[in-house]
C-alpha cells in the first residue's frame, strides 16, 4: 500500500491491519512522520515534531503486540494533539510565544489515557494563541488549509483540523469553548466531536473558559470519534468537574427507522442556494435511511452576547492570574487582550446575569434535545474563506488576520450546544462550487453523545464524503 493510502486510512482499518501483524506500528508511524515532514512547509500546522519520541514509542509498542499484548483500537496508532494539552518533557505552548520555552513535568489526564491505550503521540499542532478562535498566533505563520492554501482551517483547533485532514496524524484532539472542534471539521473536511460537557476530563489542559471547555477527538470516521470518545472519556479525582459515568461506544447504530431528527430549518435556508442543494441531498441521505424530519425553531436568545460575556470573563480571569503586566503586552491579538483586561473588571452582576439567561437557554435546550434523536443543521452555511490579509502587519510579529472560517449566520445551534454542554458531531456532507468542504452539524441531548454518534454512522455508511482528501500535495 503507497504511503498516501496508508496515512488515509480509518482508525478501524490500521488497528486491524496491526492486530493482523501485516502492519507495524513502526511503520505506520514512519510513515505518519514523513507524511508531515512533507507537507508542514506548506500547512504550517505542527508546532513540535516528536520523532525520536515517537518512534521509540512505536518500537516498545510493536514489541507489546508481537507479544500478544493488544490494548485496544489505538494500539499503535499515531496521533497530533492541539499544543494546549500538557506534554511531559515537551514543551506545550498554548500558541503563543510568551510560553515557547514551557515544558510541562507531567501528562494531561486525556494525554494519559492515550497513551495507556497504546496511542503515539508525534506532533504537538498548530493553535490560535490561547484558544483564541481564529487562526491568529506569534508563534508560528498561519495554518493554511489542505483543500485550497489560500483558505482558512478555520480555528482554535486549526492544526488539528488541518493535520487530520491532510493525513499528517491518524487523529487529533482539540478542544471547544464556541466552536473550535466543529468550526475546523467543517472547514477542512474532517469528523470531529464536541462531546457533552465534562464528559472528558481537562486536567492538564489549558484553561480557556472554565464552564465551557470540552475536549474532543477530530478524525477521519464518525467510528474513529466514538473510539477515541470512549477511551478519553470518563471520571478523573483530579478535576473535579469531570463527570462520573464513562461512554461505552457502540459502532452498530441499529435500527433507525421512525427515530425523529429535529431539522433547524432556518439555518439552511441561511445558506447559499447552491449550497442548499447540497444539504439537502444530504437530508435526502437521512431520510432514506428511516429518519423522520421535523422542523424546528431555535429561541430566540442572545446567544452571542451572553457566550461572549462568559467566555471573555472567564478567560480575563484566569490569563489575569498567569500573566504579568509585561507577559499580557506581548499577547499577538491586542483586540483580546483588551477584551480579556475590560471582562475581567465587569461587575460581578454583568456576570451572573449572563449565567442566569444561560440557565435559561440550557433548559430550553435540554427540553427541545429530548424530543429528538439529533437536532440537524449545517456545521457551516458556506465553505472556508479566504485567510484574512494582514492589518497594519508587524515585521516584528508578523502578520495579523482572522482566518477563522467564514461561517455565515448559521451558528445558532453551534453557540446553543456550547452554553448548554450538549454533544455535537461535525461530518463532511459534500462540498460547494470552489471544491470546498461543506457540513452537518448533529446535535443530541446531555450525556447522550451516542445519539449523534449514529446519525453520523448512518450517514456515513449510505456516503463517502469523510473519504474525500484534499487535492493538495507536498
Amino acid at each position: 500500500m503507497a504511503s498516501e493510502d496508508l496515512c488515509y486510512q480509518t482508525i478501524a482499518e490500521l488497528s486491524k491491519l496491526i492486530a493482523s501483524k501485516k502492519l507495524s506500528p513502526v511503520e505506520l508511524t514512519r510513515a505518519y512522520i514523513e507524511r508531515a515532514e512533507s507537507v508542514n512547509d506548506k500547512l504550517k500546522t505542527v508546532i513540535t515534531l516528536t520523532k525520536d519520541q515517537a518512534l521509540r514509542r512505536a518500537a516498545e509498542t510493536e514489541k507489546e503486540i508481537r507479544g500478544g499484548k493488544v490494548r485496544g483500537p489505538l494500539h499503535g496508532i499515531p496521533y497530533g494533539l492541539k499544543d494546549l494539552f500538557d506534554t511531559k518533557g515537551v514543551r506545550t505552548t498554548w500558541g503563543s510565544i510568551i510560553f515557547k520555552d514551557r515544558v510541562p513535568d507531567r501528562d494531561a489526564t486525556c494525554v494519559e489515557k492515550l497513551n495507556n491505550a497504546g496511542a503515539i503521540l508525534m506532533a504537538k499542532l498548530t493553535m490560535s494563541e490561547f484558544a483564541g478562535g481564529s487562526t491568529r498566533s506569534n508563534l508560528v505563520p498561519f495554518p493554511h488549509n489542505p483543500w485550497k492554501l489560500d483558505r482558512s482551517t478555520s480555528g482554535s483547533s486549526s492544526g488539528s483540523g488541518a493535520s487530520t485532514a491532510a493525513a499528517m496524524v491518524g487523529f487529533a484532539l482539540g478542544t471547544e469553548t464556541g466552536g473550535s472542534i466543529l468550526g475546523p471539521s467543517a472547514s477542512n473536511g474532517t469528523c470531529g466531536m464536541r462531546p457533552t460537557y465534562s464528559r472528558v476530563s481537562r486536567f492538564g489542559c489549558m484553561t480557556l473558559a472554565w464552564s465551557l471547555d470540552k475536549i474532543g477527538p477530530l478524525a477521519r470516521s464518525a467510528q474513529d470519534l466514538g473510539v477515541i470518545l470512549e477511551t478519553i472519556s470518563g471520571p478523573d479525582s483530579r478535576d473535579f468537574t469531570a463527570g462520573a459515568s464513562t461512554f461505552k461506544f457502540r459502532p452498530d447504530p441499529g435500527k433507525v427507522t421512525g427515530k425523529k431528527i429535529g431539522i433547524v430549518r432556518h439555518e439552511f435556508d441561511l445558506a447559499p442556494a447552491a449550497n442548499q442543494a447540497v444539504f439537502n441531498k444530504a437530508l435526502d441521505v437521512l431520510k432514506q435511511a428511516g429518519y423522520v424530519f421535523e422542523d424546528v425553531v431555535l429561541p430566540d436568545r442572545p446567544y452571542a452576547e451572553v457566550y461572549n460575556l462568559i467566555s471573555n470573563t472567564e478567560g480575563g480571569t484566569f490569563f489575569k492570574a498567569a500573566f504579568n503586566d509585561k507577559r499580557i503586552e506581548g499577547m499577538y491579538d491586542a483586540t483580546r487582550r483588551a477584551d480579556w483586561m475590560a471582562a475581567s473588571m465587569l461587575p460581578a452582576s454583568d456576570y451572573l446575569t449572563a449565567q442566569r439567561i444561560r440557565a435559561m437557554i440550557t433548559a430550553e435546550s435540554d427540553e427541545l434535545a429530548a424530543k429528538y434523536a439529533a437536532l440537524v443543521a449545517p456545521n457551516s452555511a458556506t465553505g472556508a474563506g479566504l485567510i484574512d490579509p494582514p492589518a497594519n502587519p508587524n515585521p516584528e510579529r508578523g502578520q495579523r488576520g482572522g482566518g477563522a472560517a467564514q461561517r455565515g449566520p448559521a451558528a445558532a445551534l453551534t453557540r446553543i450546544g456550547n452554553l448548554a454542554g450538549l454533544p455535537g458531531v461535525g461530518i463532511p456532507c459534500g462540498f460547494d462550487g470552489e471544491g470546498m468542504p461543506l457540513g452537518l452539524q448533529i446535535v443530541s441531548k446531555a450525556w447522550d453523545d451516542q445519539s449523534a454518534l449514529d446519525v453520523a454512522l448512518v450517514f456515513q455508511k449510505e456516503t463517502d464524503f469523510h473519504r474525500k482528501r484534499p487535492a493538495f500535495r507536498p
